[in-house]
């Protein structure tokens, strides 16, 4: 008993020895944040006279690789890119193309280079060498923006010509590149003294040239070593133009998708062996979608439709060449219960027009009445459309104008001189509007009650350095216009603003068509330039802001406030 009481209690202590140490003992240390180091190449960095085909680079650690492909910049930009493996330690580059007698060549690996276990990126890591006796150490720096509102650019290959000629931007491969960082800047290294062209291009094509399609910037000066150039990134109004798809999701309408709205409205024909299609073509507010609302039964009844459409689509070089095309829309009848069919059978028996307004108990006294149907207007009853003033108990009647928004119309609009302060009423009587299919609505009333001119603030902009072709938006916190004047030199006013944060930005309409206008390179015109008011204002209400603004007094690119400041990746 006395023996095994012993090799109890000894367990027992065991037992609390080791729950009272389990903090004890190899834990792991911090988390390994280090990325690796290069200890030695084969040939070393910076060589001279290499005649190989291959390089052999070790490092401190492991490695991985991570998305090479769009880290890995080689310049100058080879026909195919060069193989590159990660082996252990080592890190091994071969070359597929034969390279130049007498150049420098740089890799530039981003953050590709990463250790094996935490995937800490080795940031920047680039490796040169020369082909010839000595090896190029100049450089030209510079940042990217977005010409339309300043943001800087990122992911974008800078390249530098020494062809003057402007065809070399789109038939030659740029002689040196870099790719512009998270803040828009680039640098590009190991250049020849010399002068050179600089250009940017939002590379998609991979050639390290100018594709039409493809978002561009050009420096219009030449550029030498040690310059410091701002490139303001646009894409040109062209744009691919084709019809993309052709659906039908109800049976008495059709909808054709364009990738972009159509210069010239396209000819549709419908293919049918027996009838005549008879319907309505309607296009969107932007132009890229047209909608053939169907009229007779019998065609609404086919499952199945075929048009022949005639329209201008982009060729390969984005000239417009006319096409024909032959598409065929389709209703798929969703499949529902017997109860189900019934129930939707008698919704479609009592069916009646559905009527939306803008109308409301907060209404902008800037705003237009607005009155909007699911389906296309056939018959409007002027006389049966009523605006009230609402007085008490009373009504007094308000003189309005109705317009049709579109040549078929689904959206009305009812301008009239609306008091602030005051309440009015739309009344419709029944059947004061009927659709294409000829079915009314039922009697509608539509409440308002205007705003008064102590819920808004005003904003008014003077320019000290006057410019008769400027043009001032007043944006909110999301870079987005709210509204857009000319300028006055006087001051430029902007009424009825909600209380609220805003921004100033300016641009210059130089061809005055009353929009800012992006840049073109078949006639070597820039983008209209931006500036960037570099406060932001907040209003309250019932108050008037006056803002003096010298445009010229702050670099164009340094003013934009930073809050604004969203980098395009």
């Amino acid at each position: 008993m006395r023996i095994r009481s012993k090799i109890c209690i000894l367990l027992g202590v065991l037992v609390l020895a080791s729950c009272a140490n389990r903090g004890v003992g190899p834990q792991g240390g911090p988390r390994d944040t280090i990325p690796p180091m290069p200890v030695k190449s084969e040939p070393e960095n910076g060589s001279v006279n290499f005649t190989g085909n291959r390089i052999e680079i070790t490092f401190n650690e492991y490695l991985q690789l991570d998305n090479l492909g769009n880290n890995l910049l080689m310049s100058p930009p080879q026909q195919r890119p060069p193989e590159v493996k990660a082996r252990g330690k080592r890190l091994i580059i071969q070359f597929a193309d034969t390279l130049r007698d007498s150049t420098t060549y740089t890799l530039d690996f981003g953050d590709a280079v990463c250790d094996y276990t935490e995937k800490n990126p080795l940031h920047g890591y680039s490796y040169g060498f020369s082909t010839g006796p000595t090896i190029d150490t100049l450089e030209t720096y510079g940042r990217v923006y977005m010409a339309e509102n300043l943001n800087p650019v990122s992911g974008v290959i800078v390249g530098i010509h020494d062809n003057m000629d402007d065809s070399a931007f789109t038939t030659m491969p740029f002689l040196r590149i870099a790719r512009s960082d998270s803040a828009g800047y680039f640098r590009i290294g190991n250049m020849r003294d010399g002068i050179y062209r600089l250009y940017a291009v939002e590379e998609k094509s991979k050639d390290y040239r100018f594709t039409i399609g493809e978002a561009i910037a050009w420096a219009d000066e030449t550029v030498g070593p040690g310059d410091t150039t701002e490139l303001f990134l646009f894409k040109e109004q062209r744009q691919r133009l084709y019809l993309q798809r052709t659906l039908r999701t109800e049976r008495h309408q059709v909808q054709m998708y364009f990738s972009a709205p159509p210069d010239s409205a396209p000819r549709i024909r419908p293919l049918l062996d027996s009838m005549e299609l008879n319907y309505h073509v309607f296009p969107s507010a932007k132009g890229d979608t047209i909608s053939l609302w169907l009229l007779d039964s019998s065609s609404i009844k086919q499952d199945s439709l075929f048009f022949e459409i005639t329209y201008r689509r982009t060729d390969s070089v984005y000239n417009l060449e006319w096409f024909t095309d032959t598409v065929r829309a389709i209703w798929r009848a969703p499949r529902l219960s017997a109860k189900a069919q019934e129930a939707l059978a008698r919704k479609n028996r009592n069916r009646r027009l559905v009527l939306k307004s803008n109308a409301s108990k907060s209404f902008d006294v800037f705003d237009t009445i607005r009155l909007t149907s699911t389906t296309p207007l056939a018959q409007i009853k002027r006389e049966a459309i009523h605006l009230v003033e609402k007085i008490d108990t009373t009504y007094r009647d308000v003189e309005f104008t109705l317009a049709p928004y579109d040549t078929l119309p689904m959206t009305l609009l009812m301008p009239a001189v609306l008091e602030p302060g005051k309440k009015y009423e739309l009344q419709l009587d029944s059947g004061a509007l009927t659709d294409v299919y000829g079915i009314s609505h039922i009697h509608a009333n539509y409440g308002l009650t205007m705003k008064t001119l102590e819920d808004y603030s005003t904003i008014r902009v003077k320019m000290t350095t006057y410019h008769p072709q400027a043009r001032i938006q007043v944006l909110n916190s999301r870079d987005k216009v709210v509204r857009e004047q000319a300028a006055e030199t006087e001051g430029t006013l902007f009424k009825y603003l909600k209380p609220d944060t805003y921004y100033i930005r300016m641009y210059l309409d130089l061809n005055g068509d009353g929009a800012w206008t992006t840049g073109d390179w078949s006639t070597k015109r820039q983008p209209e330039p931006v500036y960037y008011f570099p406060e932001k204002i907040q209003t309250k209400s019932n108050w008037d802001f006056e803002e003096e603004w010298d445009y010229t007094a702050s670099p164009q690119t340094a003013a934009k406030p930073q809050e604004l400041m969203k980098p395009k990746k």
